[in-house]
Protein backbone atom coordinates (compact mmCIF):
# COMPACT_ATOMS: atom_id res chain seq x y z
CA UNK A 1 0.00 0.00 0.00
CA UNK A 2 1.38 3.40 -0.80
CA UNK A 3 1.84 6.09 1.63
CA UNK A 4 0.24 9.09 1.91
CA UNK A 5 2.40 12.54 1.43
CA UNK A 6 0.00 14.60 3.16
CA UNK A 7 -2.74 14.98 5.06
CA UNK A 8 -5.33 17.89 4.46
CA UNK A 9 -6.99 18.44 7.66
CA UNK A 10 -10.14 21.09 7.39
CA UNK A 11 -12.43 21.82 10.18
CA UNK A 12 -15.69 23.15 9.56
CA UNK A 13 -18.65 24.60 11.65
CA UNK A 14 -21.42 26.78 9.33
CA UNK A 15 -19.52 27.63 6.50
CA UNK A 16 -21.93 26.32 3.80
CA UNK A 17 -21.47 30.04 1.55
CA UNK A 18 -17.65 29.27 1.56
CA UNK A 19 -17.30 25.26 1.57
CA UNK A 20 -17.31 24.38 -1.86
CA UNK A 21 -14.75 27.06 -2.86
CA UNK A 22 -12.18 25.35 -0.08
CA UNK A 23 -12.75 21.81 -0.79
CA UNK A 24 -12.54 22.84 -4.70
CA UNK A 25 -9.25 24.20 -4.18
CA UNK A 26 -7.79 21.66 -2.47
CA UNK A 27 -8.95 18.93 -5.03
CA UNK A 28 -7.41 20.95 -8.14
CA UNK A 29 -3.72 20.49 -6.20
CA UNK A 30 -1.36 19.87 -8.75
CA UNK A 31 -0.29 16.96 -6.60
CA UNK A 32 -1.85 13.41 -6.06
CA UNK A 33 -0.75 11.62 -3.08
CA UNK A 34 -2.89 13.34 -0.81
CA UNK A 35 -6.00 12.48 1.75
CA UNK A 36 -8.30 15.38 2.91
CA UNK A 37 -9.97 15.05 6.29
CA UNK A 38 -13.11 17.02 6.72
CA UNK A 39 -14.49 17.69 10.29
CA UNK A 40 -17.93 18.40 10.58
CA UNK A 41 -18.15 19.97 14.00
CA UNK A 42 -21.54 19.67 14.45
CA UNK A 43 -22.96 22.25 11.76
CA UNK A 44 -25.94 23.52 12.16
CA UNK A 45 -26.57 24.55 8.12
CA UNK A 46 -26.28 22.70 5.13
CA UNK A 47 -22.32 22.28 5.60
CA UNK A 48 -22.36 18.67 6.96
CA UNK A 49 -24.28 17.55 3.79
CA UNK A 50 -22.21 19.47 1.16
CA UNK A 51 -19.15 18.04 2.50
CA UNK A 52 -20.69 14.09 2.67
CA UNK A 53 -21.39 15.23 -0.76
CA UNK A 54 -17.71 15.55 -1.55
CA UNK A 55 -16.74 12.38 0.31
CA UNK A 56 -19.12 9.94 -1.68
CA UNK A 57 -17.71 11.88 -5.16
CA UNK A 58 -14.22 11.59 -4.39
CA UNK A 59 -12.03 8.89 -2.49
CA UNK A 60 -9.43 10.50 -1.00
CA UNK A 61 -11.96 12.64 0.86
CA UNK A 62 -13.32 11.09 4.16
CA UNK A 63 -16.28 13.14 6.65
CA UNK A 64 -16.26 13.01 10.10
CA UNK A 65 -19.18 14.36 11.85
CA UNK A 66 -19.07 15.35 15.43
CA UNK A 67 -20.11 17.41 18.39
CA UNK A 68 -19.50 21.03 18.47
CA UNK A 69 -16.61 21.52 20.32
CA UNK A 70 -14.59 24.45 18.77
CA UNK A 71 -12.09 24.94 16.10
CA UNK A 72 -8.98 23.38 18.05
CA UNK A 73 -10.70 19.79 18.91
CA UNK A 74 -11.80 19.56 15.67
CA UNK A 75 -8.08 19.54 14.11
CA UNK A 76 -7.16 17.24 16.92
CA UNK A 77 -10.16 15.02 15.50
CA UNK A 78 -8.46 14.90 12.29
CA UNK A 79 -5.24 14.43 13.60
CA UNK A 80 -6.35 11.06 14.94
CA UNK A 81 -7.47 9.89 11.36
CA UNK A 82 -4.57 11.39 9.75
CA UNK A 83 -2.12 8.88 7.65
CA UNK A 84 -0.53 11.31 5.67
CA UNK A 85 3.59 11.83 6.51
CA UNK A 86 2.77 15.59 7.01
CA UNK A 87 -0.17 17.49 8.13
CA UNK A 88 -1.54 20.94 6.52
CA UNK A 89 -4.46 22.54 8.21
CA UNK A 90 -6.90 24.48 6.05
CA UNK A 91 -10.20 26.25 7.81
CA UNK A 92 -13.25 25.96 5.82
CA UNK A 93 -13.61 29.74 4.76
CA UNK A 94 -10.56 30.28 2.70
CA UNK A 95 -8.78 28.53 0.07
CA UNK A 96 -5.07 27.68 -1.27
CA UNK A 97 -3.16 28.21 -4.74
CA UNK A 98 -2.85 24.75 -6.63
CA UNK A 99 0.71 24.70 -5.85
CA UNK A 100 0.68 24.70 -2.08
CA UNK A 101 0.63 21.09 -1.45
CA UNK A 102 3.75 20.52 -4.17
CA UNK A 103 5.72 23.31 -2.72
CA UNK A 104 5.77 22.55 0.56
CA UNK A 105 6.22 19.17 0.01
CA UNK A 106 9.07 19.11 -2.16
CA UNK A 107 10.89 21.69 0.20
CA UNK A 108 10.32 19.59 3.19
CA UNK A 109 10.83 16.18 1.83
CA UNK A 110 14.31 17.55 0.38
CA UNK A 111 15.58 18.80 3.56
CA UNK A 112 13.61 15.72 5.22
CA UNK A 113 12.57 18.89 7.52
CA UNK A 114 10.07 18.52 10.62
CA UNK A 115 8.29 22.04 9.39
CA UNK A 116 7.86 23.97 6.15
CA UNK A 117 6.74 27.36 6.38
CA UNK A 118 5.10 29.73 3.64
CA UNK A 119 3.94 33.24 3.83
CA UNK A 120 -0.18 34.06 2.90
CA UNK A 121 -2.37 35.96 1.15
CA UNK A 122 -4.72 38.34 2.62
CA UNK A 123 -7.86 38.01 0.23
CA UNK A 124 -10.49 41.09 0.64
CA UNK A 125 -12.92 39.36 -2.49
CA UNK A 126 -12.04 42.43 -4.48
CA UNK A 127 -8.95 43.02 -3.49
CA UNK A 128 -5.37 40.63 -2.67
CA UNK A 129 -2.41 41.46 -0.74
CA UNK A 130 0.56 39.44 -0.57
CA UNK A 131 2.07 39.15 2.66
CA UNK A 132 5.66 39.47 2.68
CA UNK A 133 7.02 39.20 5.94
CA UNK A 134 8.95 35.59 4.94
CA UNK A 135 10.36 37.18 1.94
CA UNK A 136 13.76 37.41 3.20
CA UNK A 137 13.85 34.50 5.65
CA UNK A 138 13.67 31.72 2.80
CA UNK A 139 16.31 28.40 3.94
CA UNK A 140 16.82 25.55 5.91
CA UNK A 141 17.00 26.09 9.85
CA UNK A 142 18.60 22.90 12.06
CA UNK A 143 19.53 22.72 15.78
CA UNK A 144 20.30 25.32 18.03
CA UNK A 145 18.51 27.79 14.66
CA UNK A 146 15.41 26.34 15.93
CA UNK A 147 15.59 28.11 19.73
CA UNK A 148 17.32 31.10 18.47
CA UNK A 149 15.48 32.23 14.93
CA UNK A 150 12.47 30.46 14.32
CA UNK A 151 10.84 29.92 17.87
CA UNK A 152 11.25 33.67 18.43
CA UNK A 153 10.50 34.61 15.21
CA UNK A 154 7.08 33.03 15.86
CA UNK A 155 7.01 34.76 18.82
CA UNK A 156 6.84 38.27 17.05
CA UNK A 157 9.13 41.59 16.22
CA UNK A 158 11.08 42.42 18.50
CA UNK A 159 11.50 46.32 19.46
CA UNK A 160 12.85 47.62 16.08
CA UNK A 161 11.26 45.17 13.90
CA UNK A 162 8.65 47.08 11.46
CA UNK A 163 6.16 44.49 12.36
CA UNK A 164 4.77 43.04 15.39
CA UNK A 165 4.63 39.54 12.78
CA UNK A 166 7.40 37.42 11.43
CA UNK A 167 6.84 34.11 10.95
CA UNK A 168 3.23 34.24 12.16
CA UNK A 169 1.46 32.22 14.52
CA UNK A 170 -1.50 30.31 11.99
CA UNK A 171 -1.02 27.28 11.47
CA UNK A 172 -2.62 27.24 8.14
CA UNK A 173 1.12 28.35 6.43
CA UNK A 174 2.77 25.42 7.03
CA UNK A 175 3.16 21.96 6.86
CA UNK A 176 3.95 19.54 9.96
CA UNK A 177 5.41 15.99 10.54
CA UNK A 178 2.55 13.79 11.42
CA UNK A 179 5.49 11.87 13.21
CA UNK A 180 6.65 14.73 15.77
CA UNK A 181 2.65 15.10 16.04
CA UNK A 182 2.24 11.50 17.44
CA UNK A 183 5.07 10.83 18.87
CA UNK A 184 5.05 13.39 20.88
CA UNK A 185 1.35 14.12 21.61
CA UNK A 186 1.17 17.62 20.13
CA UNK A 187 -2.32 18.29 20.64
CA UNK A 188 -4.74 21.59 20.12
CA UNK A 189 -5.79 23.45 23.35
CA UNK A 190 -9.24 25.01 22.97
CA UNK A 191 -9.82 28.10 21.85
CA UNK A 192 -12.20 28.63 24.47
CA UNK A 193 -9.68 28.31 26.89
CA UNK A 194 -6.98 30.58 24.86
CA UNK A 195 -7.45 33.13 22.04
CA UNK A 196 -4.94 31.66 19.96
CA UNK A 197 -4.73 27.70 20.09
CA UNK A 198 -2.56 28.19 16.95
CA UNK A 199 0.37 29.83 19.29
CA UNK A 200 0.31 27.01 21.37
CA UNK A 201 0.41 24.42 19.48
CA UNK A 202 3.30 26.15 17.51
CA UNK A 203 5.37 26.11 20.59
CA UNK A 204 4.25 22.94 21.49
CA UNK A 205 5.53 21.11 18.51
CA UNK A 206 8.76 23.66 18.08
CA UNK A 207 9.82 22.03 21.22
CA UNK A 208 10.74 19.14 19.34
CA UNK A 209 11.47 19.70 15.59
CA UNK A 210 15.02 19.42 14.67
CA UNK A 211 14.41 21.12 11.39
CA UNK A 212 12.58 23.72 9.69
CA UNK A 213 12.15 24.96 6.26
CA UNK A 214 10.93 28.51 5.23
CA UNK A 215 9.67 28.84 1.56
CA UNK A 216 9.68 32.28 0.44
CA UNK A 217 6.10 32.82 -1.64
CA UNK A 218 2.38 33.08 -0.48
CA UNK A 219 0.00 30.26 -1.23
CA UNK A 220 -2.91 30.43 1.78
CA UNK A 221 -5.78 32.67 0.88
CA UNK A 222 -6.84 34.17 4.68
CA UNK A 223 -9.78 35.25 3.01
CA UNK A 224 -11.36 38.80 5.59
CA UNK A 225 -14.32 41.14 5.20
CA UNK A 226 -13.61 44.40 5.02
CA UNK A 227 -14.67 46.89 7.81
CA UNK A 228 -15.14 43.33 9.99
CA UNK A 229 -13.49 45.09 12.53
CA UNK A 230 -17.01 46.05 14.04
CA UNK A 231 -18.10 42.58 14.78
CA UNK A 232 -15.35 41.39 16.80
CA UNK A 233 -15.03 43.07 19.99
CA UNK A 234 -15.82 40.17 22.98
CA UNK A 235 -15.40 41.49 26.60
CA UNK A 236 -13.32 38.49 27.20
CA UNK A 237 -10.28 39.00 25.10
CA UNK A 238 -7.92 41.09 27.99
CA UNK A 239 -8.65 38.09 30.08
CA UNK A 240 -7.80 35.28 27.13
CA UNK A 241 -5.05 37.07 25.86
CA UNK A 242 -3.23 37.64 29.55
CA UNK A 243 -3.93 33.72 29.71
CA UNK A 244 -2.29 32.97 26.41
CA UNK A 245 0.81 35.23 27.28
CA UNK A 246 1.34 33.58 30.70
CA UNK A 247 0.85 29.85 29.02
CA UNK A 248 3.54 31.21 26.21
CA UNK A 249 6.07 32.45 28.59
CA UNK A 250 5.79 29.28 30.86
CA UNK A 251 6.76 27.39 27.54
CA UNK A 252 9.66 29.26 26.63
CA UNK A 253 10.67 29.01 30.30
CA UNK A 254 10.70 25.22 30.21
CA UNK A 255 12.64 25.64 26.92
CA UNK A 256 15.57 27.62 28.38
CA UNK A 257 15.10 30.74 26.20
CA UNK A 258 12.65 32.98 27.82
CA UNK A 259 15.18 35.93 28.73
CA UNK A 260 15.94 36.20 25.16
CA UNK A 261 12.49 36.16 23.71
CA UNK A 262 10.25 37.81 26.45
CA UNK A 263 10.87 41.07 24.78
CA UNK A 264 8.83 39.38 21.85
CA UNK A 265 6.26 38.29 23.54
CA UNK A 266 5.78 41.53 25.27
CA UNK A 267 5.51 43.01 21.84
CA UNK A 268 2.99 40.75 20.67
CA UNK A 269 0.94 41.48 24.39
CA UNK A 270 0.88 45.25 23.75
CA UNK A 271 -0.32 44.18 19.60
CA UNK A 272 -3.38 42.54 21.38
CA UNK A 273 -4.36 45.42 23.69
CA UNK A 274 -4.16 48.02 20.44
CA UNK A 275 -6.43 45.42 18.26
CA UNK A 276 -8.78 44.60 21.14
CA UNK A 277 -9.07 48.36 22.17
CA UNK A 278 -9.48 49.61 18.45
CA UNK A 279 -12.43 47.05 17.93
CA UNK A 280 -13.99 48.27 21.50
CA UNK A 281 -13.80 51.62 20.14
CA UNK A 282 -15.26 50.23 16.29
CA UNK A 283 -18.05 48.57 18.02
CA UNK A 284 -19.00 50.09 21.42
CA UNK A 285 -20.28 53.00 22.79
CA UNK A 286 -18.35 56.20 23.85
CA UNK A 287 -18.34 55.39 27.42
CA UNK A 288 -18.27 51.60 27.25
CA UNK A 289 -15.23 52.14 25.27
CA UNK A 290 -13.34 54.35 27.54
CA UNK A 291 -14.40 51.68 30.15
CA UNK A 292 -12.73 48.96 28.12
CA UNK A 293 -9.88 50.81 27.99
CA UNK A 294 -9.33 51.45 31.37
CA UNK A 295 -9.09 48.07 31.97
CA UNK A 296 -6.23 47.63 30.03
CA UNK A 297 -4.62 50.54 32.02
CA UNK A 298 -5.23 48.95 34.76
CA UNK A 299 -4.34 45.62 34.82
CA UNK A 300 -1.08 43.90 36.35
CA UNK A 301 -0.23 41.88 32.98
CA UNK A 302 -0.29 44.68 29.95
CA UNK A 303 1.04 47.05 32.92
CA UNK A 304 3.62 44.91 33.72
CA UNK A 305 4.79 44.48 30.51
CA UNK A 306 4.64 48.02 29.43
CA UNK A 307 6.06 49.18 32.43
CA UNK A 308 10.13 48.25 31.04
CA UNK A 309 9.39 47.62 27.45
CA UNK A 310 11.63 50.19 25.16
CA UNK A 311 8.74 51.97 23.68
CA UNK A 312 10.93 54.50 22.13
CA UNK A 313 12.25 51.75 19.26
CA UNK A 314 8.65 50.82 18.07
CA UNK A 315 7.17 52.22 14.83
CA UNK A 316 5.94 55.73 15.44
CA UNK A 317 2.23 55.17 15.87
CA UNK A 318 2.49 52.25 17.84
CA UNK A 319 5.13 54.10 19.94
CA UNK A 320 2.46 56.95 20.25
CA UNK A 321 -0.77 54.13 21.38
CA UNK A 322 1.84 52.53 23.72
CA UNK A 323 2.93 55.54 25.73
CA UNK A 324 -1.04 57.01 25.97
CA UNK A 325 -1.68 53.10 27.13
CA UNK A 326 1.40 53.18 30.04
CA UNK A 327 0.71 56.50 31.35
CA UNK A 328 -3.09 55.62 31.53
CA UNK A 329 -4.21 58.42 29.16
CA UNK A 330 -7.48 57.19 28.69
CA UNK A 331 -9.25 59.82 26.41
CA UNK A 332 -6.07 59.81 24.41
CA UNK A 333 -5.77 56.43 23.42
CA UNK A 334 -9.13 56.22 22.45
CA UNK A 335 -8.52 59.09 20.07
CA UNK A 336 -5.85 57.81 18.62
CA UNK A 337 -7.73 54.12 18.00
CA UNK A 338 -10.59 55.86 16.91
CA UNK A 339 -8.80 57.49 13.95
CA UNK A 340 -6.95 53.96 13.15
CA UNK A 341 -10.91 52.60 12.74
CA UNK A 342 -11.99 55.37 10.82
CA UNK A 343 -8.97 54.84 8.52
CA UNK A 344 -9.46 51.46 8.20
CA UNK A 345 -13.12 51.82 7.28
CA UNK A 346 -12.88 53.87 4.03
Amino acid sequence: MQSIDISVIVPVYNVEAYLDRCLESIINQDSSNYEVIIVDDGSTDNSGKIADSYSKKYTFITTIHKKNAGLGFARNTGLEYAKGKYILFVDSDDYIETNMLSVLYEAAKKNDADVCYSDSIRDYGDEVVKDTHLQELGGVYEGTDIQDKIIPWMIGGSPNDKSDDILGWAVWKALYSNEVIKKNGVKFHSEREMISEDLIFQLDFLKFTSCAVIVEGSYYHYCLRKGSLTTEHRSDRLEKNAYLYEQELKRLKSMGILEQTKIRADRKLLAASRVNIRMSVASQKFRESLQTIKKYEDNETYSTALEHYPIKHLPFKQRVFACFLKHKMTLLVYLVSLLYVRKSSR
